[in-house]
């Protein structure tokens, strides 16, 4: 990623508790951790996610109310992207109950393609899970991708509910992809882990609001549990230095590293 490109990333799913939430706190605790110009948004502070997290800074904004866009947090949203200073990642969580008239209100006003014409570079981020909520998630993936066309995504695949695949058949193997794997820019994952260790740490951190770092560093988890908490992030960061996301991905990093 260009240090001087300002992004927006907007988590998106029809669909709830698939890892909405975790994704973007996950980008938020990334983009932080390596210096960058961060603003986290929470859109449904009515729930609070993101915004709970003492350590995100995020700005809570009820741009959805009672099924209706509030129109002056919805342009509260969008002045807060574009005055951003050069080189900033905005990472907006908007819940699923807010979905439908969130995304609605942003294709009607094209406010896509008016970041776009700012020179913000706008990466929606979609969560899609196996087991029962595959195809949802699929269906709510596919709606997007064909609502907003100038629009890049990236596809975290969700493994805590059983594999992302039909029928024995992965995702990237799917005739859903090859339709449109040229508007997905990234994978990610969220990789299944143990449940009663791995996942029981990661729910006691959620719950206490935490970020990684504030809970690897907490007395309020014991030794092994910090440790694991320790190689989950560990394992996202590589992931994200590894993609596009990659806040080393620039000219001069690229440059210095053929030589």
């Amino acid at each position: 990623m260009n240090m001087n490109e300002k992004t927006f990333h907007l988590v998106l799913q029809a669909k709830g508790g698939i890892g909405k939430s975790l994704t973007a706190s996950i980008l938020a605790q990334y983009f932080l951790n390596h210096g960058d110009s961060v603003t986290a948004i929470d859109g449904d502070p009515s729930s609070p996610t993101i915004s709970a997290i003492p350590g995100l800074n995020a700005v809570a904004l009820q741009i959805v109310d009672q099924d209706e866009i509030n129109p002056r947090r919805f342009d509260e949203m969008m002045e807060t992207v574009i005055e951003a200073e050069e080189g900033a990642q905005i990472v907006c969580d908007i819940g699923a109950s807010s979905y439908i008239a969130f995304v609605s209100y942003l294709a009607q006003n094209h406010a896509i393609e008016l970041l776009q014409d700012s020179d913000i570079r706008v990466l929606i981020h979609s969560p899609i899970c196996g087991g029962q909520a595959f195809e949802e998630t699929l269906n709510g993936l596919a709606a997007m991708i064909d609502l907003f066309v100038t629009a890049e995504f990236v596809v975290w695949e969700n493994e805590f509910f059983g594999p992302v695949s039909r029928n024995g058949l992965a995702f990237r193997e799917s005739k859903f992809y090859l339709r449109y794997a040229d508007r997905i820019v990234q994978f990610l994952s969220h990789p299944r882990v143990h449940q009663a260790t791995f996942g029981e740490d990661m729910r006691e951190m959620m719950q206490r609001k935490l970020t990684f770092d504030a809970a690897i560093a907490s007395p309020d988890f014991n030794i092994m549990a910090r440790q694991r908490l320790k190689q989950i992030w560990t394992a996202h960061c590589k992931q994200l230095d590894g993609s596009i996301l990659s806040v080393d991905d620039t000219v001069e990093a690229v440059e210095e590293a053929a030589q």
